[in-house]
């Protein structure tokens, strides 16, 4: 298992946050994916900041699986560990999305898991990562994208 590293989690790119109590905040995180992964391997893209809990989640992916016969698989989920830490030992959820084929054709889809809408907020940051389960028959470049939106508590 391999963890990738998203400009976010680098904090090459700045995050924003809701300031007040109840305040929403739309954020898109995304990742051109350059190289393919394998089975095991995730891309920690986003960020649930501390005091905050995810309101929505929007999963957008481009076609990063060229064959016909696609076989790319994904969860994405709250991951274990600090937010940003390369440790190859952090583990990776699918409390926002399970088993996911959207990037076999690509395409946008929003979560219908329950677990999607009732996370609680956290006293630490947390990452949102994109865990690849099955990797791509034939892998090709295309970017992964997460729309969360946050509320502050």
């Amino acid at each position: 298992m391999t963890l990738i590293l998203s400009k976010y989690a680098k904090g090459t790119e700045p995050l924003s946050y809701p300031s007040t109590a109840g305040e929403a905040v739309a954020i898109r995180f995304s990742h051109q994916l350059t190289a393919a992964p394998v089975a095991g391997d995730i891309l920690e893209l986003a960020c649930i900041p501390s005091n905050c809990r995810v309101a929505d989640i929007i999963l957008d992916m481009d076609d990063l699986d060229s064959n016909g016969a696609a076989t790319i698989i994904a969860d994405v989920g709250i991951m274990s560990g600090d937010f940003g830490k390369e440790d190859n030992a952090r583990t990776c959820g699918a409390e926002f999305f399970s088993g996911s084929n959207l990037a076999q054709a690509g395409g946008v889809a929003r979560s219908t898991l329950k677990t999607a809408y009732r996370t609680t907020a956290s006293n630490v940051d947390r990452g949102i990562g994109v865990k690849f389960t099955t990797a791509a028959a034939t892998f090709q470049v295309g970017t992964i994208g997460l729309t969360v939106t946050l509320t502050s508590e």
